[in-house]
């Protein structure tokens, strides 16, 4: 409510509310948990309407698309690439040819800094004067598509931009920057890993060591979380209590009515160091949620609570959405509340088994892997497109190495090099990097096998059924008494899975992909692709083809084969030397290719028969007039792509009668004024009309009057600026347009151009 209807939303009307249900509570016996309930509602309203109100507030003061001048401290680096480097920083003044347009802002933004070799300076704690150039983010809506504006939102990040001219005016100290200064003088093998263990800094860890750790399962070792949270309070939480433990039984240091306070007095001292390891974590989600857990099983165990475990999760995740709204759209969060989960799933499990042999809790643990394994796969495979089969083998293997000698080691460098003393934090660095290097090679030898990395793209039969069979498995352990229901339940849901998968299979698939103001277009057959343009190429920044075509295809699974550009305009041919070497296989025609299009040409693809429409003629100076005009037919469905052609180009196309009734029209030129005449639309007489266009672009597309007119020639109308990623599905004779928003309609000759989704 709070992030959907802030406008609707009086924050003074709230607190009043509140603070008359208060008033009821002592008087209302029968309704006091609805109530308190109710007041606790309230408030996270409350807190996400300033959340929101606040950062639409720092948005309006940044100027946007302005190239300004800015003083930014560096909060976080995010990582170096080849090309860019990505960070966070805190605005604190901006001006504009010499005028202050924000004096003090405190805006945190998101940035990138290309080509200077002067980036992989770059460092938390720093303060720079720069040129910035910021924008909202634009998010794309596609398969496979990134969400930056829900990143943005997580961090609680006003815009993203770009920077240039950066010059160092000053390092501001601090905990995390004098721990970090010191691990960029010593020298270590395995740096950025200590780094992202120590303060939660993961920029300068290897894209190899990467790759390799996260094919074992092991990427959660590399961000601080509730494993490293709990080792460090354990730690602390048994040192102090064995010092307190040691004076004398009586005394003036410590009485025997004393030392009933023992166990609570080194609690809350190691509560406070767990408290200081977040804040060197930057206050990352999963860390904040662990020391929440730990803060509220202790407080409950102090006032002589007894509260299930489950209701401590549900309470330390209500908190942190409270206390930072933007939390939920983190996948660290999510990732956080799921293990925590799955734990305690095991713990119910064995809470009747406190004298165990260890044969059996190495098995518990190994369960507790496997159990980690099939219920975190499918999470796994929607973000990383994978999931590590060797993952329970490699944590208990690793984990112990790391909670033992790795993270004690390096929490006393850290504290070492807090206190100046450089060179013997380098040395207790050192050691702690010796079990990884002596261990690394294994690791990166067991990651090259081709079965240790299940990677899927997208959730079919076989691969639901077989996590199913997985979970089935496990269940006798962990529910024994439902297993029967459970089991039948999930042979009915995977043969109905099954039975419906096979029933709506599509033959062809042809996709309109959201690139805003551009076009790209995927047909789909028999995982297989043919590319119809790539989309727009950045001055700055990755063009279409790798922040759209290539995850959007690596979603789907698909090899292209074909790639069709139909002019040479930039929004149409995009970052099209790139795509070349990324698809060195692959066929080229079109423009700007050896094979360039030319009315008459004609063949077939995977079953699919298309055809060359225009140009007629190749020697025209105007690009939009020789756009490469394909049809293609498959079964009884026909659909048109027509390029950038315009008004001249139809009536050609019409008059020497090289078009004919189509179901689906790509309209030409992304629906502009000029394009799209009563000609085409009558010789074709689509059932929808698809266009590729921008949201709110400067150009007016698509124009009122041409929409008006595929409505009266009775087609319907879907543009990607309204729905996204507009994909035909195509069975037998039907076809059906799916879009990432639910936009589902079948059979289009059925339904009239003036219904609605």
């Amino acid at each position: 409510m709070a992030l959907y209807s802030t406008h609707l939303i009086e924050t003074w009307l709230v607190a009043f509310v509140i603070v008359v249900v208060s008033c009821l509570v002592p008087f209302c016996s029968h309704f006091r948990r609805f109530l308190v309930h109710f007041i606790l509602l309230l408030i996270g309203i409350l807190s996400g309407t300033y959340f929101v109100s606040n950062l639409a507030e720092q948005q309006s003061q940044l100027p946007d698309r302005e190239w300004v001048l800015a003083h930014l401290k560096i909060e976080q680096v995010d990582y170096h690439g080849d090309e860019r480097s990505r960070f966070v920083a805190e605005l604190s003044r901006v001006s504009f040819a010499g005028r202050v347009l924000v004096e003090d802002c405190q805006c945190r933004v998101q940035l990138y800094w290309y080509g200077d070799t002067k980036r992989y300076q770059l460092a938390p704690g720093q303060r720079y004067s720069a040129e910035i150039n910021l924008k909202n983010p634009t998010t794309y809506w596609n398969q496979g598509g990134e969400r930056p504006a829900r990143y943005l939102w997580a961090k609680q990040l006003a815009k993203q931009g770009y920077v240039r001219a950066m010059k160092l005016n000053q390092v501001a100290p601090s905990l995390r920057w004098r721990i970090y200064d010191s691990f960029q003088h010593a020298d270590l093998e395995f740096r950025g890993l200590l780094q992202a263990l120590a303060i939660g800094y993961r920029g300068d860890i290897p894209q190899a060591q990467r790759v390799v750790w996260q094919r074992h399962g092991l990427q959660h070792l590399m961000a601080i979380s509730g494993l490293h949270i709990s080792l460090v309070a354990g730690l602390v939480f048994l040192l102090i209590r064995q010092c307190l433990s040691v004076f004398p039984h009586r005394g003036f240091l410590l009485r025997n009515r004393e030392r009933l306070v023992l166990n609570p007095v080194a609690a809350v001292i190691a509560l406070l160091g767990a408290l200081i390891y977040t804040a060197l974590a930057g206050f990352a989600i999963s860390a904040q949620r662990a020391w929440l857990m730990l803060l509220l099983f202790w407080g409950q165990r102090w006032l002589g609570l007894t509260t299930r475990s489950w209701k401590r999760l549900w309470y330390a995740a209500i908190i942190l959405v409270v206390s930072d709204p933007g939390s939920w759209h983190d996948i660290g969060f999510w990732f956080s509340i799921l293990a925590v989960t799955v734990i305690l799933l095991c713990q119910w499990s064995w809470r009747n088994k406190p004298s165990a042999s260890w044969v059996t809790r190495i098995w518990q643990t190994f369960y507790l892997q496997l159990l980690f394994l099939t219920l975190m796969g499918p999470m796994s495979l929607a973000l990383f497109d994978g999931v590590s089969l060797i993952a329970p083998f490699s944590n208990l293997f690793v984990v112990p190495i790391i909670a033992i000698w790795v993270l004690p080691l390096t929490l006393l460098g850290a504290i070492a090099a807090m206190c100046w003393s450089d060179s013997f934090a380098a040395n207790l660095w050192w050691l702690a990097e010796q079990p990884l290097i002596a261990i690394q090679p294994l690791l990166t030898t067991l990651a090259d096998v081709p079965l240790v990395w299940f990677s899927s793209t997208l959730p079919t039969v076989t691969g639901t059924i077989f996590w199913l069979f997985a979970l089935a498995l496990l269940l006798p352990y962990w529910l024994p008494r439902y297993f029967s229901i459970g089991s039948a339940v999930l042979a009915a849901i995977a043969s109905g899975y099954y039975f419906l998968e096979r029933g709506q299979k599509a033959d062809v698939m042809f996709h309109v992909l959201d690139v805003g103001q551009a076009q790209a277009l995927v047909i789909e057959r028999q995982n297989k692709a043919w590319l119809i343009d790539l989309g727009r190429r950045f001055y700055r920044g990755r063009g279409h083809f790798e922040s759209v075509i290539e995850p959007f295809l690596k979603q789907r699974g698909l090899t292209v084969e074909r790639v069709s550009i139909t002019h040479s305009d930039s929004d149409h041919s995009g970052d099209w030397r790139l795509a070349q070497t990324r698809l060195p296989n692959a066929q080229w025609f079109g423009t700007m290719t050896q094979q360039p299009c030319q009315v008459g040409q004609r063949g077939r693809w995977r079953g699919i028969s298309w055809k060359v429409l225009w140009p007629n003629r190749v020697d025209v100076k105007n690009s939009n007039a020789t756009s490469c005009v394909y049809q293609f037919s498959y079964g009884a469905i026909d659909w048109l792509i027509t390029g950038d052609i315009g008004f001249s180009e139809e009536r050609m196309m019409v008059e020497e009668q090289l078009v004919g009734p189509v179901e689906i029209l790509v309209a030409p030129h992304h629906g502009s004024a000029f394009s799209l005449g009563s000609l085409l639309l009558e010789a074709t007489q689509p059932d929808v009309t698809l266009v590729s266009v921008g949201r709110s672009n400067a150009y007016g597309m698509p124009d009122m009057y041409t929409q008006q007119r595929a409505l009266d020639f009775g087609s319907q109308w879907a543009t990607t600026a309204d729905w996204g990623q507009l994909s035909i599905a195509i069975k037998d004779r039907v076809w059906r347009l799916k879009t990432p928003a639910l936009f589902d309609k079948t059979n289009a000759k059925s339904y009239s151009s003036t219904s609605q989704p």
